[in-house]
């Protein structure tokens, strides 16, 4: 998997409206329609072992967001000085049936600007290969208002297990359950709320977010993409609620790729705002992001 298109699979909305505004943690069945734009990540450092760790959605049919942090975990176990991890890495979605979509991640792009990474995949196996028209969320570049209600997604509990066969097959057992969660947005950070680890555009909300779901999506009531999942306070006896982060959407589109329309790296970069402009990603508001180059040549300044 190394870091770092027309790709015309329109993004579909999610119906979110029977969630109740009071906060809420809710694991879903393997057969919810978040599965067919939400994965989990699981990466296989050697033949007989499987590391699963982290959320990701799908926003075109080979490209997916996750949390940055979520990437440069598994760049500091499994990568090296070339900064590519140095094993298989897969986004998978259990579908109806159940059935096993698999993508192998091939490149993988980090935001400097923020807690938010891109990346991009190839299909492993024949369910995967056989999507048509994949599913999509779509993205809303602004943070949701204070007292707004939002609603994420992702994976907790996960485990992993490799069975090898007398014969050398191998069976690959991935468990990571996924759940919803609902909250209030408390507060918004337009630039950061901090200059430590959360130091970009976020917002609190008093949601649970649980180990393994960064990178998840939040939604909005609009049933887009609002946030990412990537930190968390658990609640206590001082504070009922739980105090949890999510990165705002906009700095994503300062992101500098290099892909070409058939998944092949090119030399020059653009910035993620490009895919925007041409529809390729549904990203509301992207007419209000303007961007500047900065002194890196893969590198792009964002304002919003």
């Amino acid at each position: 998997m190394k870091p770092g298109v027309r790709l015309p699979f329109p993004s579909r909305r999610l119906r979110i409206s029977s969630y109740s505004n009071e906060p809420s943690f809710k694991e879903q069945p393997h057969d919810s329609p978040i599965e067919q734009v939400a994965a989990r990540l699981a990466a296989f450092p050697k033949p007989d072992e499987v590391f699963v760790s982290g959320s990701c959605f799908r926003i075109a049919k080979n490209l997916y967001v996750t949390a940055r942090h979520v990437m440069t975990d598994y760049l500091d176990q499994f990568g090296h000085n070339k900064g590519e991890v140095d094993c298989e890495c897969w986004a998978i979605h259990i579908l109806p049936g159940p059935e096993y979509g698999i993508w192998q991640v091939d490149y993988f792009w980090l935001s400097p600007h923020s807690d938010l990474a891109v990346f991009h995949t190839k299909p492993y196996n024949d369910v995967a290969a056989s999507v048509g028209r994949a599913p999509c969320l779509g993205l809303e570049l602004a943070p949701p208002q204070r007292g707004e209600r939002v609603v994420g997604f992702g994976y907790q509990r996960s485990t992993g297990l490799v069975r090898v066969d007398i014969d050398g097959t191998r069976h690959i057992e991935v468990n990571a359950f996924g759940a919803a969660t609902v909250g209030e947005v408390q507060e918004v950070f337009v630039e950061r709320r901090d200059s430590g680890k959360l130091n970009f555009p976020c917002y609190q909300v008093n949601a649970r977010f649980d180990g393994g779901m960064s990178g998840g999506p939040l939604l909005s009531d609009r049933g887009r993409v609002c946030g990412v999942v990537c930190s968390t306070y658990p609640a206590d006896s001082d504070f009922p609620h739980h105090t949890s982060y999510a990165a705002t959407l906009w700095p994503l589109m300062g992101l500098a790729i290099n892909i070409d329309l058939s998944g092949k790296i090119v030399d020059d970069f653009y910035p993620l705002l490009d895919l925007a402009r041409r529809g390729v990603i549904a990203a509301a508001d992207w007419e209000k992001v303007s961007l500047t180059a900065a002194p890196e040549p893969a590198n792009f300044t964002v304002h919003f």
